[in-house]
């Protein structure tokens, strides 16, 4: 039910996308197209337990003013009803007894990304657009709970943006990670700070080991894969000659 559902939403609620990364090698590319001044600044906020700080109510009510902009009120009911049903069939079991939430989707159903997108979505177009329309904030862009901010350090401080942002929902929190040696983490990019220009690398984790052991027992096709990603990426992303040589390499073994 949940993924039909998930489908007929899809074609009957245009939400848009405006200020939501497709992903990050075209991120990178529109970073590296962005002129930036001696006052700007970058920060990431991460967006605490997403999926079950989502309040049904309200963000149905949201979903329901959209969709009656080019529905009409009886279809727009019914689509409605069916969402919150199946939203408060959220059951989970623990030590052998059942449980339902209130006010929280579930994670890793086929329509909670949806449900998370239309309420964030909504407080975007109501609460960031004014920041970005008085260039406070020079750009933002989300991927699911994760925040990009470029910030022009000389209109708007670093609290200012933190406490404006946990003042926007009661029910969403954000943590904050302010830029260390001019530089942020955001997906699987290093973004550089380097007046006039950002630089992009590769983030790599702490654990992350980069390795491929040839004679190891897996499809042929799997460890070409590998190959092929690091290929495709170094070619893909803006990286300067000394990273697109040396940032991509993988050890093989």
């Amino acid at each position: 039910m949940p993924k039909k559902l998930n489908n007929i939403w899809k074609q009957h609620l245009n939400i848009g996308n405006s200020y939501t990364v497709e992903n990050s090698t075209k991120l990178a590319n529109d970073l590296a197209k962005i002129t930036l001044k001696d006052n700007y600044r970058l920060i990431t906020l991460d967006i605490k337990d997403l999926y079950v700080n989502i309040p049904i109510h309200e963000t149905i009510q949201t979903a329901r003013s959209q969709l009656l902009k080019h529905n009409d009120r009886t279809f727009t009911d019914q689509l409605c009803s069916l969402l919150e049903a199946t939203l408060n069939q959220n059951y989970f079991t623990y030590q052998n007894q059942i449980y339902r939430p209130t006010k929280r989707v579930a994670m890793g159903s086929p329509i909670s990304g949806l449900v998370a997108e239309i309420l964030l979505q909504s407080l975007e177009r109501t609460h960031i657009k004014p920041l970005l329309d008085t260039k406070r904030i020079i750009l933002y862009t989300r991927h699911v709970d994760d925040i990009l901010i470029i910030y022009d350090a000389a209109q708007i401080n670093l609290d200012t943006i933190t406490h404006y942002a946990n003042s926007i929902n009661s029910n969403i929190e954000l943590n904050r990670t302010p830029e260390n040696n001019n530089r942020v983490n955001f997906l699987d990019l290093t973004i550089i700070r380097n007046t006039p220009q950002l630089e992009i690398n590769v983030f790599r984790k702490s654990t992350t080991t980069d390795t491929t052991n040839y004679l190891s027992n897996h499809p042929q096709e799997h460890k070409l894969a590998a190959y092929r990603f690091v290929i495709n990426r170094m070619h893909n992303l803006p990286l300067n000659k000394n990273r697109r040589e040396h940032g991509c390499k993988p050890s093989y073994r």
